[in-house]
């Protein structure tokens, strides 16, 4: 990759991967020098694939560099790592269930779907990072959130 789209990637997309970090690690320092080791990274990876949304390709780099970051220090400060969240039998159904629709749909909706329902982001927000109208982001949502459901339905969920 060049240093000019590197340069491009980071005005656009560094703000949302630090946001990341910050959400999957504890620290502060920890978070921005992974982000930093993200866009290193991205030297050595290949670009993402024609109709992939970019958001959820640097989400996966993005995430994968966390938790390498966590393992290793969980490995060199066992004090640092933090024990996982209480979870509720149906956490693991849930993230599959989008995982599985977030495939499912369009890239837009894809990207928009992560803003919201992985980072938290509000409908103002997401339409700001994507482009589009709130009503726009909206619609989307709301599909999205319904074709959810309803694959919620039939794996048995309530």
């Amino acid at each position: 990759m060049t240093e000019a789209a590197l340069a491009g990637l980071y005005e656009r997309y560094g703000h949302l991967v630090l946001w990341r970090c910050q959400r999957l690690l504890s620290r502060g320092s920890d978070a921005e020098d992974t982000m930093h080791d993200v866009f290193l990274r991205l030297h050595s990876v290949a670009a993402p694939r024609e109709g992939q949304s970019t958001l959820v390709w640097l989400y996966r780099i993005t995430t994968n560099a966390c938790y390498d970051r966590l393992r290793r220090l969980q490995h060199s400060h066992p004090q640092l790592a933090l024990a996982p969240e209480p979870a509720t039998e149906d956490d693991g159904d849930r993230r599959a269930l989008l995982s599985m629709v977030l495939r499912q749909v369009d890239p837009t909706t894809c990207q928009m779907g992560l803003l919201h329902h992985v980072d938290g982001l509000p409908q103002e927000e997401i339409a700001v990072e994507c482009g589009s109208s709130r009503r726009t982001v909206g619609k989307k949502l709301e599909a999205f959130d319904q074709q959810f459901r309803e694959q919620w339905r039939k794996a048995g969920g309530e």
